[in-house]
């Protein structure tokens, strides 16, 4: 590409930067007028954030999916009425601290981004119910995360989490978990403290076992193990009556215990 094209390039880059904060503008003054409680910047090419959106105060849901941000300004903790906040699809690295003073957020999506660490205030979110951070580069998850009480879905899947802390096991209403394609060599036995955990992915992972500890969940339905290095399961899962399906295609499995095999109402998902 010549030194010509180049311009003209960046030059039609700023310009449909310059025209998509415009737009954005238009909209949040649209929201504003109309104290609108939803607002949707979705795929507007937004490199930045318009200081105008942090002073939307009746804002319940927010989503900017899909753009080019790469910078969430701490002017965010302004929207103290936000339950649902979408930024899924940009460029972010890091969050900013003040995030855990939304405290009405339920939901909230950080997927398919670069970040790297969540912030530990995100502890604080006491009325979170979801928490998608998948698609990241998260290699550990934050010790106090056993403060989101009203925690009912997890996705961390497709990161770089390297182990899990032990106060994850006390998240007494999380009902889903995803932890597919991590980098995990083992996960902590206090994961089977989690009594409302019905469905959980560890698929992609580097599991040689998995805790004898596991029989004690009190309503697994499906555990999903796919793709870890696994040779056998414990005997005792058998006794997690909860659980209806257990997954472990592509692990190379040599040997089974009866006690699963033959366990009335249990599917064992496995290679031929």
């Amino acid at each position: 590409m010549t030194e010509k094209q180049l311009e003209e390039a960046a030059s039609e880059y700023f310009s449909r930067a310059k025209r998509a904060f415009k737009a954005a503008r238009k909209k949040i003054s649209e929201a504003a007028l109309n104290k609108a409680v939803e607002l949707d910047l979705s795929e507007m090419a937004l490199s930045e954030i318009p200081q105008e959106l942090f002073s939307l105060n009746s804002l319940e849901k927010l989503i900017l999916d899909d753009n080019r941000i790469t910078f969430i300004p701490e002017e965010i903790s302004n929207l103290t009425n936000l339950r649902h906040l979408s930024l899924k699809g940009n460029g972010l690295v890091l969050l900013p601290e003040n995030l855990g003073s939304l405290k009405n957020l339920e939901k909230l999506y950080l997927g398919y981004n670069t970040i790297s660490e969540l912030p530990d205030s995100i502890c604080n979110l006491q009325n979170l119910k979801m928490l998608n951070a998948a698609d990241n580069l998260l290699s550990n998850l934050p010790k106090n995360i056993c403060n989101l009480k009203s925690l009912k879905k997890l996705s961390l899947h497709d990161n770089l989490i390297e182990s899990l802390p032990d106060s994850i096991g006390s998240l007494e209403n999380l009902k889903e978990l995803y932890l597919d394609s991590n980098s995990l060599s083992k996960v902590p036995s206090a994961l089977a403290n989690l009594n409302s955990l019905e469905e959980f992915v560890l698929s992609g992972n580097d599991l040689s076992d998995i805790p004898e500890e596991f029989s004690n969940f009190k309503n697994l339905k499906e555990l999903v193990l796919d793709e870890n290095n696994l040779e056998t399961l414990p005997k005792s899962l058998a006794n997690c009556q909860s659980l209806r399906l257990v997954s472990i295609l592509g692990n190379p499995i040599k040997s089974l215990p009866s006690e699963l095999l033959n366990r009335a109402g249990l599917a064992v998902d496995k290679d031929c």
